[in-house]
């Protein structure tokens, strides 16, 4: 009944103009949008008001007993009595609480751990409830709203979208763990994904359990091109780029199962999962048609022509996003994109308000957040003497710092961000990249956004289509760099190989002057290209989910201390 009364009201919605859902919208978010602007007036009180709040709640657990949070009286008094800490100094009471023990380093009844597998270093847990949740969703109320300001055609039809919807098992105390996705949707056991309550999504949750990759990704696009889809969401454009591509490799097969209303394969797909799919098989034979017709003028099938109603996209825009972002260009013509803002297990750290740009203010609403300029940071946090997002510098970065009830205190999550401006008197931040996750051997601290901009550059000077890149180190004498990169084509002149290779190290040296002035003095010597196999980057990015990293998680790696893991990706050529 209550799917039926859903599905009635979104059908209402639909025959609306634009400029009645937006007010409808403003009108459903009043509450939360009259709160942030309160706040982001006065950011200090909000962030010390929710603090004392969350150490009044914890004062009797084991962590808020040893650090004496009943007799904290201030920000100073929690800052000088709470050291700044990084996972694995939390880690012992973590484990404790994977264990099962209660009342460690929060009030609350953990109900999940969202398991960082498979991405960086070891598995992290970070201990989920419901108190952290609405935490975290608060301000995302706000993002909602923007949404529908600039996108409200998207309730008219689909949303593509890539979930991680497994629980990925169950500690020894018996709380499951997995994507913190899994966590916000209020799933708490495999045999019940959640519900499409206004049938929105052009996906069934089930395609993302399938383990064989090129099976998940037809399935994707069987369903997606039966459905009139009017926004793409994905964490990452490379996510994005990689269902265009999918799109190109899987045409023939499309054209057959969506003229007929069939799937020409049912290998590799559970037989639980495959009974539920065929009773929401259909036909499409428009778009069939326009495949068909693509395939035969022997040009790119471009997403927009298969969903002419699409109005718009949503991804990471900052970070190594930006390189993802231009080949998007290609196959979504002239549709705008939204940030979904700085998110991460740990917390939601920003707000993003319109499509432009990458960055967004300072959530002030949900967890306490500081910050540490990035130069301290990186000699020795510890010692900082940290800011709150009123006090940030525009074009200076920082460490970020989270306090949130998932009781994490003062935890240093290891990002980089941008102070770019201000909204009233919050700061408007925009991540660059991980802390600490940078090359150097002789000094030159080339990080996640040198290599970015640099080869960026290098694909639009050179004309050279990449649809992947990376860096790792060759510790010769003297060491030199190693760019990884997959070509978009398998035929390429040695002089267009060669050109690329000096661009690569020209423009590495443009965008950071420590790479620069270590090869001037040739204490780097000159680059290398590794020019790899096709696919190189998609079955990394396969590997890394099959070992357990959540699907709508996995960030493009781009920088390797070790050869050997570039090596591992497929080196086709060696050129220098």
């Amino acid at each position: 009944m209550i799917s039926l009364i859903a599905k009635s009201f979104l059908f209402v919605l639909r025959l609306l103009p634009d400029f009645v859902l937006s007010a409808l919208a403003r009108c459903l978010f009043s509450r939360s949008w009259s709160q942030f602007e309160a706040a982001s007036k006065e950011p200090k009180t909000t962030q010390v008001k929710r603090l004392m709040l969350l150490l009044q709640r914890a004062k009797d657990t084991s962590f808020g007993r040893e650090h004496d949070f009943a007799k904290i009286q201030s920000l100073s008094d929690y800052q000088a009595k709470v050291p700044i800490r990084r996972y694995e100094d939390f880690e012992p009471y973590i484990q404790r609480m994977v264990s099962g023990e209660e009342n460690v380093l929060c009030p609350d009844k953990i109900s999940f751990f969202a398991r960082s597998s498979g991405t960086t270093g070891e598995p992290k847990y970070i201990p989920i409830n419901d108190v952290y949740l609405m935490e975290f969703r608060k301000p995302r109320r706000v993002w909602m709203r923007q949404v529908m300001q600039h996108f409200p055609g998207l309730i008219r039809g689909k949303v593509l979208g890539v979930h991680s919807p497994k629980i990925e098992g169950n500690t020894p105390g018996g709380v499951p763990y997995g994507s913190i996705t899994v966590a916000m949707s209020g799933m708490r056991s495999q045999e019940e994904l959640p519900k499409d309550t206004f049938g929105m999504e052009a996906v069934p949750r089930s395609v993302f359990l399938v383990d064989d990759f090129d099976a998940k990704y037809y399935l994707l696009l069987r369903f997606a091109t039966q459905e009139d889809v009017t926004l793409a969401a994905t964490i990452n454009p490379s996510t994005l780029v990689l269902i265009a591509q999918k799109l190109q490799q899987f045409a023939p097969r499309l054209v057959t199962d969506l003229r007929n209303g069939t799937l020409d394969n049912w290998d590799n797909i559970p037989d639980s999962i495959a009974t539920e799919l065929r009773q929401k098989l259909k036909s499409h034979p428009r778009n069939a048609q326009k495949i068909e017709t693509a395939i035969r003028e022997n040009r790119l099938i471009l997403p927009t022509e298969i969903w002419p109603n699409l109005v718009g996209l949503f991804c990471w825009k900052g970070g190594n996003a930006p390189f993802y972002l231009k080949q998007l260009d290609q196959y979504f013509p002239g549709k705008r994109r939204m940030d979904f803002g700085y998110l991460a297990s740990e917390g939601g750290m920003s707000l993003v308000l319109d499509p432009e740009g990458a960055d967004g203010v300072v959530a002030v609403t949900g967890h306490i957040i500081e910050f540490i300029p990035e130069e301290i940071a990186e000699i020795n946090p510890k010692d900082a003497i940290p800011l709150l997002s009123h006090e940030l510098e525009v074009g200076q970065r920082y460490r970020v710092i989270i306090t949130g009830a998932h009781g994490l205190y003062r935890y240093d999550i290891n990002d980089v961000v941008e102070c770019v401006g201000y909204y009233n008197k919050t700061a408007r931040i925009e991540f660059v990249h991980k802390g600490g996750n940078m090359l150097s051997v002789t000094g030159e601290k080339v990080g996640d956004s040198h290599v970015t901009r640099a080869l960026s550059a290098v694909a639009e000077s050179c004309s050279f289509g990449m649809r992947g890149f990376c860096v790792a180190i060759r510790y010769s004498t003297p060491p030199r760099y190693v760019f990884g990169i997959e070509p978009e084509s398998e035929q390429n002149e040695e002089d267009e190989i060669r050109r690329v290779l000096n661009a690569c190290d020209e423009q590495l040296q443009k965008f950071n002057i420590e790479y620069a002035a270590k090869r001037q003095s040739q204490r780097l010597a000159a680059p290398q290209l590794a020019l790899l196999q096709s696919g190189a980057f998609e079955r990394e990015r396969a590997r890394r989910i099959k070992l357990g990293a959540p699907e709508n998680h996995v960030k493009p790696r781009l920088l390797y201390s070790n050869l050997d893991s570039l090596e591992a990706l497929g080196v086709q050529e060696w050129w220098e």
